[in-house]
């Protein structure tokens, strides 16, 4: 039913030209835009992409446009399969050949996101380059807020407010407060995170509207000086597929000189997909462990990044070290011309720290280990929280699993926090250990690893106002792993680090 990752017998049935809500700010119907506004080249990637998600991305581009602002549509095909998807074949060019304003240009091999963007970039003929994902719907008058700023000043990126298109139903919604500005922000492992600033004591409705800066865009809804993207190099084009290009393209511009600016009034729909639909191909062969994503913020990170904020990314990612970033040494000569990364968080992206702050170095990473028997280990018995912790003979790490215990007793997994959850009673008294979301500004808790004892504590509050200090005990393969009192003969409250290698190293 999702075989495109989105539910295409439900697109199929809905108008190409269907409305959409306008979800702006009020204030965004007062403010009145130049006629001379730069020309737009709307630059849509694709692979494998349904028919229908694809037009209606195309008609609402052209229909909610100004007609002297877009200069065209190019569509750029990253070698779908046109055996398996014959749409994407004859009836997409046929389409095309009656639509004045769309193009149609097609890899002659596959390229991932990022590359076939350069390319896009490259063969577009607007002065301005607006990358959209293929499947989106563009809000009422979109296109004219992106553009302004950038005619004030060419060095600026714009980035519209992203509004949810439901995969299943295609129901389209704002997911922001209409009185908050939104800011991008990256926690240590460079997942993405947004700040909403809330400004409920803000009555001017013109001031909720105005743009503003940010440090990070949000994604793939852009738009950017086509000459000034292909001075900065475009997109690194050593970076796989997709992944981490937002960062690469946010650090380049704020450190070079550029702005990044977020345009409450522009707003464009986006599906967002059950699961990716497709896979990387040969794109990603001899990539260690398969990890593309990682790899690219590796990429990324060892380029922009100064020695103290790379500790951070390794702290948060300890595997991330075995993989290898490729030959960079082009990206090194121009980052060389820029702001230092400190310059960037102290002036640009200080408000991160507010909500991620700096990393305490790990005191121990990799997997813990039953001492009584190395072959069985803490297993979260799933990705999201809440989730419990299990004993488990299957100690397969994949990509971020390692868990890690940093010098203010955090113990982390990604980007979760383990910590005490529910009282058991009876005879299986104690708490369970639970994974779940980090406090926002914190890096510290109650954990600890007492090497000589071969115990992992936890320290509590009793009920009088004292502490008390639990450690982890295993209840059987299989079952829940708890905080229960520590007893010293008790063999199955016995635990091991393990540093973990990767296989491919």
């Amino acid at each position: 039913m999702y075989e495109y990752g989105m539910s295409m017998t439900t697109s199929d049935t809905i108008a190409l030209n269907r409305s959409v809500p306008d979800v702006r700010s009020p204030g965004c119907k007062h403010w009145n835009y130049p006629t001379d506004l730069p020309s737009a080249s709307v630059v849509l990637v694709f692979h494998n992409e349904g028919l229908s998600v694809l037009l209606r991305t195309v008609v609402s581009i052209i229909n909610r446009s100004p007609p002297h602002l877009l200069a065209e549509v190019l569509l750029v095909d990253d070698y779908s399969d046109k055996s398996e998807y014959p749409h994407l074949g004859h009836q997409l060019e046929d389409w095309v050949a009656e639509n004045d304003k769309v193009r149609l240009i097609r890899n002659r091999e596959r390229q991932g996101l990022i590359r076939s963007k350069n390319r896009g970039a490259e063969e577009s003929v607007g002065e301005i380059v607006v990358f959209l994902d293929a499947h989106c719907e563009v809000n009422t008058n979109w296109l004219p807020p992106l553009l302004d700023p950038i005619k004030t000043d060419p060095t600026t990126l714009t980035v519209p407010l992203v509004d949810r298109i439901e995969y299943d139903t295609f129901a389209y919604s704002s997911i922001y407060h209409s009185v908050s500005k939104p800011v991008g922000i990256w926690e240590w492992g460079l997942l993405y995170k947004e700040m909403r600033n809330h400004m409920e004591d803000v009555k001017d409705v013109k001031e909720l509207s105005t743009a503003y800066q940010s440090p990070l865009h949000a994604g793939g809804l852009i738009a950017v000086n086509r000459e000034y993207f292909l001075s900065i190099g475009g997109y690194d084009p050593g970076l796989l597929v997709w992944g981490g290009e937002q960062y690469e393209l946010s650090f380049k511009i704020w450190m070079c000189g550029g702005r990044i600016i977020w345009v409450p009034c522009s707003r464009v729909g986006h599906v967002y997909r059950m699961m990716v639909p497709y896979g990387f191909g040969k794109l990603v062969h001899g990539v260690k462990g398969g990890d593309v994503i990682n790899t690219n913020l590796k990429r990324v990170v060892e380029t922009w990044f100064d020695e103290e904020h790379k500790e951070y990314f390794y702290t948060r990612q300890p595997l991330a070290r075995f993989l290898d970033h490729g030959d960079i040494t082009k990206q090194l000569q121009y980052r060389r011309t820029c702001h230092s990364f400190s310059w960037f968080m102290t002036n640009v992206a200080a408000p991160v720290y507010q909500d991620f702050p700096r990393l305490p170095k790990n005191v121990f990473w990799g997997q813990i280990k039953f001492a009584d028997d190395t072959e069985a280990c803490w297993r979260p018995r799933c990705r999201e929280p809440p989730c419990k912790l299990e004993m488990s003979t299957d100690c397969f790490i994949i990509h971020d699993e390692v868990l890690r215990l940093n010098e203010l007793g955090q113990l982390g997994v990604g980007e979760r926090c383990l910590t005490a959850g529910s009282l058991l009673s009876g005879r299986n008294w104690g708490r369970e250990i639970v994974i779940g979301v980090c406090p926002l500004g914190s890096v510290g808790d109650n954990w600890s690893y007492d090497v000589e004892e071969s115990r992992m504590k936890y320290s509590m509050k009793t009920g009088s106002g004292g502490q008390v200090s639990l450690c982890a005990e295993m209840r059987g393969m299989g079952e829940v792993i708890v905080l229960a009192i520590c007893d010293m003969l008790e063999t199955r409250q016995e635990w091991v680090w393990e540093e973990y290698v990767p296989y491919w190293v």
